[in-house]
């Protein structure tokens, strides 16, 4: 290992490191260097805390005396890679034009079954995408064929994984909407977070074992239409590369495709392939073969056009609005959908209004729409404006799926897809889900939306049980009030009692309360005494200097969701953060004023104030 791979490692695991890159590369082929040192180190860490060890030494000691088992442990370990469902979509693009020419050419060999190989399939991810993707396609382009997909994987938990075909909901989440269907069952029980592929696409999906070092072993003399082996050779050599690829040709039929990762182009290889889109190959000539065709066996065939022009109803940049009233959201999204990915953001609306005037007299291909704004919500505007000739809306909301008052209402009114949105620290890490989804749907905006089962079958209303257990605070000063109100105006069914704490008010609060005290459905009281009972579906209006002391020692063990309008003072955020048992909610107020906030490092997530009642009621409904 080199210095600078000593460097960003621990020391003490500088041997560990090198005998497991070792064992990993004669067995798989994988070579391990530099770049991977700490992914190395945090796995080996793991299984060594499975083993109940902490010292490096020991550890190895254990590999040799367990060679032949923890050196398969080791190989599934370490080339495990991390995948997710429809991943890379611009190949699921590619594969989707090329279709009608796949269908032709396998009822030209004189079968009715298109034949895919995913190499290298990890958890099952991309062979179930796969199976989605060709169960929506192939009856539209031609109902009379099938298809079958193979995944071979080095690691055999992972194939068993796929074999089993159990995932986390919230990986499913990120299947585009109408490749997921009926392809789903919702686990019950102590598995109701889980999800399993249903045997409609299932049944056509076969996962073994598999090396790409030794790839006839996995597959004998098969030969498939299409081959993807995508983001593995990174971690080969270009020789090997070079050699896997020859192999994985020799499996394909003189007419199919195969794919690579789109971050690993085979340009420099001695390969006789040819280039039909980012990193999607053909064999560079067509070898003269008898082909069985109607009964008639012919012995050459043309080598079809498998490169289409580009198809007339999607543009190669997609334009896009995007309306929320988050203004580092529209900053993020403008990250997210660039000119680089296929995208341009031709416009922005702050709400559901001013989406409505910019369409008058701008042209887009797409919206992305969130749901909780000021003037005109997102369901608001789809009840008002979407009909067959609206541009296909996405929503990309800080209200969960799982919500059936807003998520299920905003799609039965015609929305195509939706996205939960993440934090703003991971929005752009959530690009790619992003991307996929605004892609699917413009590419099949002519198809009328379709809820799918996995979304029938999680619908539920947050409902907090026991309100009188739990509270909720805000910081807030009287410019906040015209928003107070509309939070509590949006408020439905039991809730914890809420306590707004001003700064420097004092005594002028109670001349506020009588003042506002017919504007809310609520009861509302004013606080001035450190003794006060907090009771469900009443608002209290406090200072904080005077009362928040006390109310933190009276209430610190209640689950708690606090909710920071604008900004406050550095003394009042430290006496916040010492509340243990509790949700952080601050007020987007743009992308700089938001890292200079002093409760930032302790917030849970940053919303515009109109995403404050949701975020709030599904946080204190889980407690």
């Amino acid at each position: 290992m080199s210095q600078a791979q000593v460097g960003i490692v621990s020391k003490d695991f500088v041997s560990v490191i090198d005998k497991v890159s070792t064992i990993v590369h004669k067995i798989s082929g994988n070579r391990l260097g530099e770049k991977q040192a700490y992914m190395v180190e945090t796995r080996v860490k793991k299984r060594m805390i499975e083993l109940g060890m902490r010292d490096a030494s020991e550890y190895l000691q254990y590999i040799d005396q367990n060679y032949e088992k923890e050196s398969g442990v080791l190989v599934g370990l370490i080339t495990t890679h991390h995948t997710f469902f429809f991943r890379e979509f611009p190949h699921f693009e590619i594969l989707k034009k090329i279709l009608p020419e796949l269908c032709a050419m396998t009822k030209k060999r004189g079968e009715k079954c298109i034949k895919v190989w995913s190499a290298a399939c990890s958890r099952g991810q991309e062979v179930y995408s796969l199976a989605m993707f060709l169960d929506y396609h192939l009856p539209q382009i031609d109902p009379s064929m099938t298809y079958k997909i193979l995944g071979t994987d080095i690691d055999s938990d992972s194939v068993k994984v796929a074999t089993n075909g159990v995932y986390h909901q919230n990986e499913i989440k990120e299947v585009p909407m109408n490749y997921l269907g009926n392809n789903w069952a919702k686990g019950t029980g102590d598995i109701a977070m889980y999800v399993k592929v249903k045997n409609v696409i299932k049944d056509k999906c076969e996962f073994r074992p598999g090396n790409l070092l030794k790839i006839s072993d996995a597959v004998k003399i098969e030969k498939f239409d299409v081959i993807f082996c995508r983001n593995v050779f990174i971690y080969f050599e270009s020789h090997q590369v070079e050699q896997i690829t020859k192999d994985l040709m020799n499996h394909l039929y003189p007419t199919g495709v195969f794919f690579s990762g789109i971050s690993e182009p085979l340009s420099g290889l001695k390969l006789d392939v040819v280039s039909i889109g980012p990193s999607a190959y053909m064999h560079k000539s067509i070898q003269s073969a008898p082909v069985k065709n109607s009964g008639v066996i012919s012995t050459s065939i043309s080598r079809p056009q498998m490169v289409p022009a580009p198809m007339s109803l999607a543009p190669e940049i997609y334009r896009v609005m995007c309306v929320d009233d988050s203004p580092s959201i529209l900053t993020l999204l403008k990250k997210v959908l660039c000119i680089e990915q296929g995208f341009e953001i031709v416009a922005t609306a702050i709400n559901g209004k001013d989406a409505m005037e910019k369409l008058k007299t701008i042209k887009v291909d797409l919206v992305t729409l969130d749901i909780h704004m000021p003037e005109m919500d997102g369901v608001t505007y789809l009840e008002k404006n979407f009909s067959k000739f609206h541009p296909p809306v996405v929503i990309i909301s800080s209200a969960s799926r799982a919500d059936s008052d807003v998520a299920m209402k905003v799609l039965k009114l015609g929305a195509s897809d939706y996205i939960e949105k993440p934090a703003l620290n991971n929005l752009e890490e959530r690009g790619e889900e992003i991307r996929t989804k605004l892609r699917s749907v413009a590419q099949d905006s002519h198809r009328k939306p379709v809820i799918s089962t996995f979304d029938q079958d999680h619908q539920k209303q947050f409902v907090i049980s026991n309100p009188e257990k739990k509270i909720r605070l805000m910081l807030a000063s009287i410019s906040d009030l015209p928003m107070i109100k509309a939070f509590a105006k949006s408020l439905d069914y039991s809730q914890p009692g809420s306590v707004i704490f001003f700064e420097g008010m004092g005594e002028i609060l109670e001349a506020v309360v009588k003042e506002h005290t017919t504007d809310f459905k609520q009861k509302i009281k004013y606080v001035n005494s450190q003794d006060i009972k907090i009771e469900p579906n009443t608002f209290y209006f406090a200072d904080f200097k005077t009362c928040f002391p006390d109310m933190h020692k009276k209430y610190s063990s209640f689950p708690c969701s606090l909710l920071a309008y604008g900004s406050i003072s550095a003394h009042s955020a430290k006496t916040v953060s010492e509340w243990k048992n509790i949700q952080i909610l601050l007020e987007d107020l743009g992308e700089k004023s938001n890292k200079t906030h002093p409760l930032m490092a302790y917030s849970t997530d940053v919303v515009p104030a109109t995403s404050f009642p949701y975020m709030s009621c599904r946080y204190l409904s889980t407690k």
